[in-house]
């Protein structure tokens, strides 16, 4: 009704159908609204961006990052360029999330349902696919941003803080099955019984084992810096602790930047070993005022906590991806839709392959969660 009542105050007073149109697709673009599969469809037939690189339209080698590229003709009507630098050819998709899909001309409209919060079995009806591909093409998303942005260092006045999540093993045990993946499961043992969280299946949205603290929650660190760079990723089992911070951010910090936590003793021991200039604040009454407070990264946890605790929760070995992905709509979000839909479209990151669907597949429970702590 929100919505509804802003489209009605905007359009008073406007006379002209161009100016009403144009507060209608403002307004739908602001609230995150995923435009028709017509209107995506639409826009498919539109001309391409130039991707970033040269100035003719030609990209940067995806392998060595070089500009010295050239045309090298074409292979089933796209292109092929070759590198001079790296003596490497490549077409036009390599490096990008639609190399090697059938149905790659669907990237744009499957973009858009991501970026306006579509489920997997609205994304799957829009773009013609299974519900197992929009979720292999889901988690290449969130790989191929997190590629962009890994190593990235954070500078200014970071925000740190932690949240907690009680684990999930959403899909833990069948997931193979429902995905076709014919197997014995007779002496299968799920992630949940090998690492000690519980000893048997846990209904989603159901209590934890331990009322608190326990070593059921599993602890996300997240920093965020003025640029709203972030890094986000579990850091253990249980209460924060420095070990778990310095496995985190441990040489990903500026040294002149300053570091900004709630009173935790973690994060000061961490600032202390790391050499930053360190604010401790009041979580209840410091946290909000002033140059240096904890509201970005505040923001980006309700964020993350209202996913996992919807039916659209995410397994616990997924959680830095989904970090790194609401972050990267955090720091792109005054960006108009059809801007965004093309730059994850041309994303390439340098000397990083696209994730596959056997990598995809068999992701690995985070080492640092295998450890059960010896005392909570």
């Amino acid at each position: 009704m929100e919505i509804y009542q802003n489209m009605v105050d905007a359009l008073a007073g406007e006379d002209d159908i161009p100016g009403v149109i144009d507060i209608v697709n403002t307004l739908i673009g602001e609230n995150g609204l995923s435009p028709k599969k017509e209107a995506a469809e639409t826009r498919l037939n539109a001309p391409e961006a130039k991707s970033a690189g040269n100035g003719d339209g030609r990209p940067v080698c995806p392998i060595c990052g070089s500009p010295m590229v050239k045309k090298n003709g074409s292979s089933g009507g796209r292109k092929r360029y070759f590198c001079r630098h790296c003596h490497t050819y490549f077409g036009e998709t390599t490096g990008k999330m639609r190399s090697h899909s059938r149905a790659d001309d669907m990237w744009a409209v499957f973009l858009e349902g991501m970026l306006c919060g579509d489920t997997l079995q609205s994304l799957s009806e829009k773009c013609g696919i299974g519900i197992a591909t929009a979720y292999s093409w889901r988690m290449k998303l969130f790989s191929q941003v997190s590629n962009s942005v890994e190593g990235k260092i954070l500078a200014g006045i970071i925000q740190e803080d932690e949240f907690y999540l009680s684990s999930s093993f959403k899909g833990n045990r069948k997931c193979l099955a429902n995905l076709g993946i014919k197997r014995d499961y007779t002496d299968y043992v799920p992630d949940y019984c090998k690492y000690g969280f519980r000893s048997g299946p846990h209904e989603r949205g159901g209590a934890d084992n331990k009322r608190g603290l326990s070593k059921d929650k599993v602890c996300v660190a997240t920093a965020i810096d003025e640029g709203k760079n972030v890094i986000g990723k579990p850091v253990g089992r249980g209460n924060v602790s420095c070990s778990g911070l310095s496995g985190a951010f441990s040489g990903r910090m500026d040294a002149s930047a300053v570091l900004v936590t709630d009173k935790s003793k973690a994060g000061a021991s961490f600032a202390e070993e790391s050499g930053l200039a360190h604010l401790a604040l009041d979580a209840k009454t410091e946290s909000r005022k002033g140059e240096y407070n904890l509201q970005l990264v505040n923001s980006l946890h309700s964020v993350i906590s209202g996913i996992s605790h919807s039916r659209c929760c995410f397994s616990t070995k997924n959680t830095e991806a989904y970090v790194t992905w609401e972050a990267w709509k955090i720091l792109n979000r005054k960006r108009p839709l059809a801007d965004k839909v093309n730059a994850l479209e041309n994303l390439v990151t340098v000397g990083k392959k696209v994730a596959t669907d056997h990598q995809i597949r068999h992701t690995e429970f985070p080492k640092v969660l295998q450890v059960v702590p010896d005392t909570l």
